[in-house]
């Protein structure tokens, strides 16, 4: 990847937090797109988290885990929030990156589609959408439809598109997709633009570990300090939206345009649900269930590895005991 593809993806945080001192360290951190998933990251700018650690820097949408994946090898990226799956199926062919927090430890997800499609089965022989074939929405899709008998490619195909759950609604409202899984609140727009709710993902996988802090641990060693300030900063975040509901409803509103009221509904669904982790954890029973799903997707094979296999929790753990947790 080249640096300036990357630098022309990057949003100045000047856009969404206070300056920061010349001296803080720098550091880079990436997300998918502007939904939920990654309030905690805007959180921690907007209300200052990162800079009480005496960090400034830039926030990097990058689209897809893949492209998380190349920036972190190529150490254009420090930090990328994405799912798992993509940090899983790169160890296994000789990378070496690993997941260090946890951002979402659920995957809050309805199987939503288009107006004409009112059960599931009636998605037979048709196009749905996919963050990708493997891994994230797509390793959701294709689990929730073989629990409901619907085999990936015997009986539909996948369209992949970029942008997250945005893209997928908009695909669905124009008629290029017959259904995608949408995240809560996008789900919520969705059935009340007349689209329909064809089940809920959590019914077929209540453990997953859906959205993963995720670093290359060469890097992350020689800048233990820095790491460690940054999860500190991201657990704080996270602890603030149990905290505070209404202001990080209104801050869903006014960093990610998701209009009241969905935004309060997300806010009270994510926490209701605990798919924010307040002390910043990885759920390892979630990340089996990770596993479990790509050997049944044919991209691992038995015996599975164990998902610690995966993790480096030892910054974690430093930034929870500074804390005091």
């Amino acid at each position: 990847m080249k640096k300036g593809f990357l630098f022309a993806l990057v949003l100045s945080l000047a856009l969404i937090s206070p300056h920061s001192p010349a001296r803080a360290q720098v550091f880079r951190i990436g997300y998918t797109s502007k939904v939920l998933f990654y309030l905690p990251l805007f959180v921690g700018w907007k209300k200052g988290f990162y800079q009480a650690e005496g960090l400034r820097g830039d926030v990097v949408q990058m689209f897809s885990g893949g492209v998380h994946i190349q920036a972190l090898a190529t150490g254009e990226l420090h930090f990328g929030t994405f799912n798992p799956d993509s940090i899983i199926l790169f160890n296994e062919k000789g990378g070496n990156l690993k997941i260090i927090a946890g951002v979402a430890n659920a995957a809050p997800y309805l199987l939503i589609g288009g107006k004409k499609f009112k059960r599931v089965e009636d998605l037979r022989g048709e196009k749905l959408g996919a963050s990708a074939l493997r891994g994230g929405t797509g390793s959701l899709l294709t689990a929730y439809l073989r629990a409901k008998g619907l085999v990936y490619p015997r009986d539909y195909a996948i369209v992949v598109i970029a942008g997250g759950t945005p893209a997928f609604l908009s695909a669905l409202e124009s008629g290029a997709i017959a259904g995608a899984v949408l995240g809560i609140p996008f789900s919520d727009m969705a059935l009340d633009r007349g689209l329909n709710s064809l089940g809920d993902v959590l019914e077929v996988l209540p453990r997953y570990q859906f959205n993963a802090i995720n670093v290359d641990p060469a890097w992350a060693e020689k800048n233990r300090a820095a790491v460690v300030k940054v999860l500190k900063g991201h657990i704080r975040s996270q602890r603030w939206i149990y905290e505070h509901a209404e202001e990080a409803a209104q801050l869903l509103t006014s960093e990610m345009g998701v209009k009241p009221p969905y935004a309060r509904r997300g806010i009270d669904y994510f926490t209701k649900n605990r798919v924010f982790p307040p002390d910043g954890s990885v759920t390892l029973e979630g990340l089996t269930v990770n596993l479990q799903v790509l050997a049944r997707d044919g991209l691992l094979k038995e015996p599975l590895p164990a998902p610690e296999k995966y993790v480096d929790l030892s910054y974690l753990k430093q930034a929870q005991k500074e804390l005091g947790m």
